[in-house]
């Protein structure tokens, strides 16, 4: 009787060790093994790798990091036909149709990140898709897509060389942003952010090749009965806009919609839309603040002086005095120094990654009288050099 007890428990608890490991086997791979204490069950990993960041660092090179060792399979990069909306773009693509594929991938030595070299170079900002299948060593994939743009292998240098914070829609005359091209290159990676203005309503320079000494003017708003005149110069054509303040020998572009693109106290910077490094900045302040009004005007205005570019320090105090700006589009801010710097970067390859300024070296124009025809002559020069005639000078 004892033994026929025993022989059923037995056969119970084999049955029980094996029912079980046939679920498990089911519901997810399993492995076993035989330990002093029985049958170990050891669970597989299941879950697929994440992407964790992707990056383009060249023309035909791309840094993909991941959340485990992995190992790349199927690589294609697709180009984004102009026009094409977002959501026709498909996930899974024909390789033949490919515009480059992997040329070599380099990996990490914990196997987490990859370099990947492409079979052909894109294009400055045009848009691309790049596709693969990431695997780990447990044998689990992820199909990934992911869209970007043709790197800029040479950027412009540019600085703020003269700045309106007011318009007048009577005289067709909107807010503009100067900048002075120091080095010749291309524009794309580059925005204008104004803090007073928020993030949202910054401007993604276009893919533009510029040359050194060019003036380019960012016109802030394109008022209703302007379209047609107010046009981005992108190409070779700088007689295309004919709008109000628009020059024909300078580049004149147009932030569309008609909101505001700086303000009288403001904190403005260009900078890198990809590393969000800051390259040049201008804080602006009506006098009397002691304090900016808006968190993002203290973190830019904190980061322009800990860089180095704004060297006056952090507060409303160090700006540039803009008392006089409101009542006038004949008025601009204006760089008192561009001449000066455009002889010391005449070789534009000893130009440093930025170049520091302070208030001094900017000041408030005011118009002017023509001597021999008496007509007024604006202290706003969208597109031209500087006027040198100061506010404070009447």
């Amino acid at each position: 009787m004892k033994k026929n007890l025993l022989k059923e428990i037995l056969w119970r608890a084999c049955f029980t060790i094996v029912l079980t490991a046939t679920v498990l086997f089911v519901v997810s791979p399993v492995s076993c093994r035989l330990t002093e204490e029985g049958i170990e069950i050891i669970l597989s990993d299941t879950t697929s790798p994440e992407v964790e960041s992707f990056s383009v660092s060249g023309a035909n090179s791309i840094l993909l990091d991941c959340s485990e060792k992995i190992v790349l399979d199927k690589i294609s990069v697709f180009e984004i036909t102009e026009g094409c909306e977002e959501d026709e773009i498909p996930v899974i693509f024909d390789e033949e149709a490919a515009f480059a594929l992997a040329d070599c991938v380099t990996y990490s030595e914990d196997g987490k990140s990859c370099e990947i070299l492409l079979s052909s170079s894109t294009t400055v900002g045009k848009s691309y898709i790049f596709t693969g299948i990431v695997c780990d060593i447990s044998g689990n994939s992820l199909e990934f897509a992911q869209k970007f743009y043709g790197y800029n292998d040479n950027p412009a240098k540019l600085i703020f060389n003269e700045i309106r914070t007011t318009y007048k829609k009577e005289k067709e005359a909107v807010e503009f942003i100067e900048f002075y091209c120091l080095s010749s290159g291309n524009t794309y990676g580059l925005e204008f952010v104004s803090a007073a203005n928020t993030e949202s309503k910054k401007y993604s320079f276009p893919a533009i090749e510029v040359k050194q000494g060019e003036y380019i003017t960012l016109h802030g708003r394109i008022l209703e009965g302007l379209e047609e005149t107010a046009l981005d110069e992108c190409g070779s054509d700088l007689a295309l806009s004919t709008a109000a303040d628009s020059c024909d020998t300078a580049r004149d572009l147009w932030k569309s919609g008609t909101d505001k693109i700086v303000s009288n106290t403001d904190v403005v910077i260009l900078r890198d839309s990809v590393s969000k490094k800051i390259k040049d900045a201008v804080l602006l302040s009506v006098s009397g603040k002691t304090e900016w009004t808006k968190a993002l005007m203290k973190e830019f205005a904190a980061e322009a002086y800990e860089s180095g570019i704004w060297k006056d320090g952090v507060l409303p105090e160090n700006a540039v005095c803009t008392d006089g700006m409101s009542s006038s589009v004949l008025r601009s801010i204006s760089r008192k120094n561009t001449a000066g710097l455009i002889e010391k970067y005449a070789d534009s390859s000893e130009i440093s990654e930025f170049i520091s300024s302070s208030a001094s070296d900017w000041f408030v124009t005011n118009s002017s009288k023509d001597e021999e025809t008496k007509a007024t002559v604006s202290g706003a020069t969208p597109g031209y050099k500087n006027s040198t005639v100061a506010l404070n000078s009447e």
